[in-house]
């Protein structure tokens, strides 16, 4: 009995004796086997905040069961375990999370939230300071490109930063992937770029292409590296391949640079560069250089053979914003030779996709591709609320072979406007303009000229029926001309001075219908009556270059009328939606002289001008419709008619319609484009331009794309006047594309 008792003290104190013991002194190889050595303290606690530092963003760590480690200052959580802070969130089975060396170790159902990324896999440890480490047979998916990478490993290099080992990458969602680069090795950085050796291209899971290295741009942000090639073939040009590099010089400007070898033709270089300062300030320089191997067999058939083998185009565009609130618009376009922008029109640096370019970041485009004088000019201009200053200074670029040394050169017009102001404390009120230009050639008459033209007018109400505006102008003009013509024989310093005196009689009907709730209906009439008188002059001691030269005169009364139904929609908050749903317009006009509209064909046409006539039409938000014609009253009938029709949806599918009649300048002329979607993956694509006169067509381009989820491919059939083209492009979504074209 002694005994027993005597052991049960011993038993007890040694108990004693180790639970007060301190847990301190124990290694082991792994965090594993260290926290298998040591005495812990559960928690009943779920959620427990752990903060690295005082002052510093605690880590939020949440599971169903938790036990902190006091020696070692480790927690361990089981069973739906979350750790988190800010952007950056760690959920698995089990976690591990030493707080000294802020490293987790996890098991089980790993994913890692990286802000928008998602890094999953099996087990993994992560360095919470700088978010790097490594996961085992991992997926990874970068949202802000649509980016899906999977991986026996992957390693968690730095910001934005990856390595991984035998990796698929595509932007294609899993399990099955239309396409895919399979590599060994791959690397991605944080200029969005993919560097993989040992790789190969798949579709689905048959390799397709193969390659030691690859080099792919992953982001949809500006990063340097090339892009992908442009492959095509045709009859006159053979095999092509062009091949863009883009260099990001910096956050405000970039540029690509193009190597364009052409079979038959030799190799063609280009350089686009680009630069955006701010809203107002952008500017995009394109240059195209090549040494034609291709002999000249009077290409289109236009008479004219081509002599050069240098061939080139410059083309740029610029806005600028200036000191003292000026603006300057740069508009640049020279090019080597006639045929130039006709054989070389496709492709990115071709002449419809500059065009589109242009527009599209300008709103202005180039002159059409068939004009033989090619401008290029500089304006600056400064707009007040009293007055509007421009200047501009003007090259043409002569394309006609002998013509360059007789085309006028503008060196420079500056035109200075002043707004109407009331005169004094009198009804009266008063403007000006005046304009001064230099036309200088090699060859011909040169002139120089200033026009000043002020005016006085005086606005009269009649009882708020109708309103009269009185005014009268002088036109005072004075020369300094040089050079020789022989059909022109002006004076040295000729001047002219004119007056014009006008009557402009109009007054407006309009009635308001409610619909239902706020939104109402206003119709609108408007007619006008004006005369218009300038005496005769003779002007043959003026030289005769521009529409200013020669000021015709003028006895004319003209009559319109405008009528329009224009709709109010209430938006909410006090605001309202306006649109014009119809509009038209009609004017015509008698002059007491003869002959003062000379119309091509016609010896008299009388004192009556053609009936001109405009009808707008906007019944709904998705159609548009625009039909203008001309009525000759001395039995010639419709001379011109133009009509444009437009129907879209808020998908992007249109139909185009427009057409152009002109019996002097003998155009009659259908065109038609029409882009629509025949599912949620196919979509059609069809453009025709055709003349009606002749019944042939001019050009017409037929296609069909097909989009997935991560690729799409589109086939082109395109024909005009000098060749037939197929072409198909199979692009990449999120990675770019490729093209190839017959």
């Amino acid at each position: 009995m002694e005994t027993h008792t005597h052991i049960q003290r011993i038993v007890l104190l040694i108990l004693g004796l180790v639970l007060t013991l301190p847990a301190t002194g124990l290694t082991a190889s792994g965090p594993e086997r260290a926290l298998a050595g040591q005495l812990k303290e559960e928690k009943t606690l779920s959620q427990i905040e752990a903060s690295p530092s005082p002052g510093a963003e605690p880590w939020h760590i949440e599971a169903l069961r938790l036990t902190y480690f006091h020696s070692s200052d480790v927690i361990m959580g089981e069973g739906a375990v979350r750790v988190w802070r800010g952007d950056l969130k760690v959920c698995a089975d089990r976690i591990m999370y030493d707080r000294h060396r802020a490293k987790v170790w996890a098991n089980g159902n790993v994913v890692i939230y990286l802000d928008t990324d998602v890094l999953k896999g099996t087990e993994g440890e992560l360095d919470l300071n700088t978010s790097t480490g490594t996961i085992e047979n991992a997926e990874l998916f970068l949202q802000r490109n649509n980016i899906h990478l999977l991986a026996k490993q992957i390693q968690k290099t730095g910001p934005e930063e990856y390595r991984a080992k035998h990796a698929t990458i595509s932007t294609c969602p899993l399990p099955k992937q239309a396409w895919s680069f399979k590599c060994r090795d791959l690397r991605l950085t944080i200029e969005g770029m993919a560097f993989a050796k040992s790789s190969s291209f798949n579709i689905r899971d048959i390799p397709v292409l193969y390659s030691p290295w690859v080099i792919l741009p992953i982001n949809k942000y500006r990063k340097t590296g090339l892009l992908l090639p442009y492959f095509s073939s045709s009859k006159r040009n053979g095999a092509e391949l062009n091949v863009p590099f883009f260099w990001a010089i910096n956050d405000s400007m970039d540029a690509t640079f193009y190597q364009h070898p052409m079979a038959e033709r030799g190799w063609m270089e280009g350089v686009e560069l680009r630069h955006v300062f701010s809203e107002k300030d952008r500017g995009i320089l394109r240059y195209n250089f090549l040494v034609d191997t291709l002999e000249d067999d009077d290409f289109n058939d236009d008479g004219h053979t081509r002599g050069n083998e240098r061939r080139w185009w410059l083309r740029a565009k610029a806005d600028q914003q200036l000191p003292w609130g000026l603006e300057a618009k740069v508009d640049a376009d020279t090019v080597s030779d006639r045929d130039y922008l006709l054989e070389f029109d496709d492709g990115p640096m071709g002449y419809d996709e500059t065009n589109r370019a242009f527009r599209k970041t300008f709103g202005r485009s180039l002159t059409d591709e068939t004009d033989l004088i090619r401008p290029s000019t500089l304006q600056i201009t400064k707009l007040t609320q009293d007055m509007f200053f421009g200047s501009e200074g003007r090259y043409n670029d002569n394309l006609e072979a002998g013509k360059q040394d007789e085309t006028v050169q503008t060196y420079p017009r500056l035109e200075l406007h002043g707004f109407r102001k009331p005169l004094f404390d009198s009804p009266f009120y008063y403007d000006w303009a005046t304009s001064y230009v230099y036309y200088w050639r090699e060859t011909g008459i040169r002139e120089q000229r200033l026009h000043i033209e002020p005016r006085i007018s005086l606005p009269l109400n009649f009882y708020n029926l109708a309103d009269l505006i009185l005014s009268g102008s002088i036109e005072e003009t004075v020369y300094e001309t040089g050079g020789h013509d022989p059909e022109q024989h002006p004076d040295s310093h000729p001047n002219r001075l004119l007056c014009n005196l006008k009557a402009d009689l109009s007054t407006t009907f309009g009635r308001t219908y409610r619909l239902s709730g706020e939104k109402t209906v206003r119709h609108s009439i408007r007619p006008r009556l004006t005369y218009q008188y300038r005496p005769s002059e003779d002007q043959d001691d003026l030289p005769d270059i521009d529409a200013l030269d020669r000021l015709e005169p003028v006895n004319r009364i003209t009559w319109s009328l405008l009528s329009f139904l224009s709709s109010k929609t209430p938006l909410g908050n006090n605001r309202f939606a306006y649109t014009d749903v119809v509009r038209f317009f009609v004017e015509q006009s008698y002059d007491t002289r003869e002959n003062m509209r000379d119309l091509p064909g016609e010896d008299d046409p009388g004192h009556f001008s053609e009936i001109y006539a405009e009808l707008d039409l906007r019944p709904f938000p998705n159609f548009f419709m625009r039909y203008d014609t001309t009525y000759n009253v001395y039995g010639k009938g419709f001379t011109r008619y133009n009509f444009l029709g437009r129907l879209s949806n808020s998908t992007g599918d249109h139909l185009d319609i427009d057409y152009r009649y002109n019996c002097f300048a003998h155009i009659n002329e259908l065109n038609l484009e029409i882009y629509t979607a025949f599912s949620p993956s196919w979509y059609g694509i069809c453009e025709l331009k055709r003349n009606l006169s002749e019944d042939s067509d001019l050009d017409s381009v037929f296609g069909l794309r097909y989009q997935s989820t991560c690729w799409a491919l589109k086939g082109e059939l395109k024909k005009d006047e000098d060749e037939t083209r197929f072409s198909f492009h199979l692009e990449l979504l999120g990675i770019g594309g490729w093209g190839h074209k017959d």
